[in-house]
């Protein structure tokens, strides 16, 4: 099943600039509708273009930001889930709770490569990316190295141990802390950014929607930062690319100027 990100991404890359006024309009009514139909089936996508707040036991006090309290976005809730997920804490939709494990499946079918579920420190799964990079590398590392010994055969024994040794206490002991991603998927910060900038343009009926395309989103790369990306939701959440898309959009249309 294609997540609510790969549905509109899609929408995005069956059009490329220049638009006519009818692929402006076409655009614009793939996007709403996608957002619609997740809507009625999603009620975490239900809370984001009503504007419902979200909250969790002990808010105030991880919120040293001063942005986990407010209206449920797709970037806030994955803040959220991020920072409940090592204690399993229920998520509150509105008034109505839910588990943890419910929230991050509802946000997985919207932002795709989260990794935002609880698992334990101990669950082999949590581990699993990790050794099998450490793994791979080591074996790879010690092949190139057995080449240039005949006489060491097809891996070099000192190597595997030393390398894959270190690598795998390196390796557990980085995961027991952090969560793992798959870098060949985008990043589920810069995704949860464009789907947010996309409801928040279909919520207001803004004619810049067919404009709200990832490339045209600031991304760190290829290490990211809160700092960059809590200031980024704070200006999709004022409306701050109103204006940026709404002059990309009319350099980009065809004919008459559209956003007027």
């Amino acid at each position: 099943m294609d997540s609510l990100y790969t549905l509109c991404r899609s929408v995005d890359n069956r059009h490329a600039p220049p638009f006519d006024e009818a692929t402006v309009a076409e655009i614009a009514a793939h996007k709403k509708a996608h957002f619609t139909q997740a809507a009625a089936e999603n009620p975490l996508v239900r809370a984001v273009l009503q504007g419902t707040p979200l909250s969790y036991d002990g808010i105030e006090g991880d919120d040293q930001r001063r942005f986990l309290a407010g209206p449920a976005t797709f970037f806030r809730t994955h803040e959220i889930l991020r920072r409940t997920a090592r204690r399993n804490l229920a998520v509150r939709i509105g008034n109505e709770e839910y588990p943890h494990h419910a929230v991050a499946d509802l946000f997985g079918l919207c932002v795709p490569n989260a990794k935002v579920h609880h698992r334990p420190w101990f669950s082999p799964a949590r581990y699993t990316t990790s050794l099998a990079l450490v793994w791979g590398v080591t074996l790879l590392i010690a092949h190139f190295v057995a080449r240039d010994r005949p006489e060491t055969g097809l891996l070099d024994a000192f190597v595997c141990y030393h390398l894959g040794l270190g690598g795998t206490i390196a390796a557990l002991a980085y995961t027991s802390l952090k969560r793992n991603r798959d870098v060949r998927r985008p990043a589920p910060w810069n995704s949860a950014i464009y789907l947010d900038l996309n409801a928040d343009l279909a919520r207001r009926e803004h004619p810049a929607l067919a404009a709200a395309r990832k490339e045209l989103i600031p991304q760190q790369t290829p290490y990211k930062t809160p700092e960059f990306y809590y200031a980024l939701a704070r200006r999709v959440e004022a409306h701050g690319f109103d204006e940026e898309l709404a002059r990309h959009l009319a350099a980009s249309v065809r004919g008459p100027d559209v956003v007027s």
